[in-house]
């Protein structure tokens, strides 16, 4: 008899109409104080609603992430972002991913809130902003990657190789004539390891690189 009254008076108190009354009426005042850009006080009721009433919403959680957000305290938004990303709904896991992606991309973390925003539409398909976001961010990076390849031929050709350099491609042309590509090759990239002016030959190298691919 003792057990069931336990759990009956349990039951009881988690219906308890004066604690759900308190909930909603803290949920109100705390969406109230977000909408009118008063994130401080919002931050206070959404604490209060998670820390003091006991209330376990992801839901929640993520509007008192939003609030730190807002109010520029980064630390405590991105733990709280973190922490959900591992909800179990869905929903929440995106939208918590899409705003980690969206201030790595602040800080300049663009390879990790490339991931952010990745993780964002996988976990939510329909979520058409972090979709958009990481359709972005990548061609972004795509495009600097491009431009720093194009960088880096126009600085090869305009630099002028050393005199190992030159040594260096005479021998590997030696090897060549001889159609020995792989060892050709080997030679290049062992000599770029010592010289960066060897990759003024950065052509040559790919070229008997593909040969001694096609001859194995």
């Amino acid at each position: 008899m003792k057990i069931v009254f336990v759990l009956i008076s349990l039951l009881f108190f988690s219906n308890d109409p004066l604690k759900i009354s308190k909930i909603n009426s803290a949920k109100r005042d705390a969406k109230q104080a977000f909408n009118s850009g008063d994130y401080k006080t919002a931050i206070a009721k959404y604490r209060y609603i998670v820390d003091s009433l006991g209330v376990n919403e992801d839901e929640v959680k993520l509007n008192l992430a939003n609030a730190y957000y807002l109010s520029k305290d980064t630390a405590n938004a991105f733990s709280t972002y973190q922490a959900l990303t591992a909800s179990g709904n869905k929903v929440v896991s995106s939208k918590a991913n899409q705003q980690l992606g969206v201030m790595s991309n602040k800080q300049g973390k663009q390879e990790e809130a490339l991931n952010y925003f990745k993780q964002a539409v996988k976990a939510h398909p329909e979520n058409d902003d972090a979709r958009y976001n990481y359709e972005m961010l990548k061609h972004k990076l795509d495009e600097k990657k491009k431009q720093d390849e194009q960088n880096k031929k126009d600085q090869n050709k305009n630099q002028e190789p050393s005199e190992f350099a030159k040594r260096l491609k005479a021998q590997a042309d030696k090897l060549v004539a001889q159609k020995q590509y792989q060892a050709a090759y080997d030679l290049m990239q062992n000599g770029l390891k010592q010289d960066q002016t060897v990759s003024t030959y950065q052509d040559y190298i790919n070229r008997i690189k593909d040969v001694a691919e096609i001859n194995k």
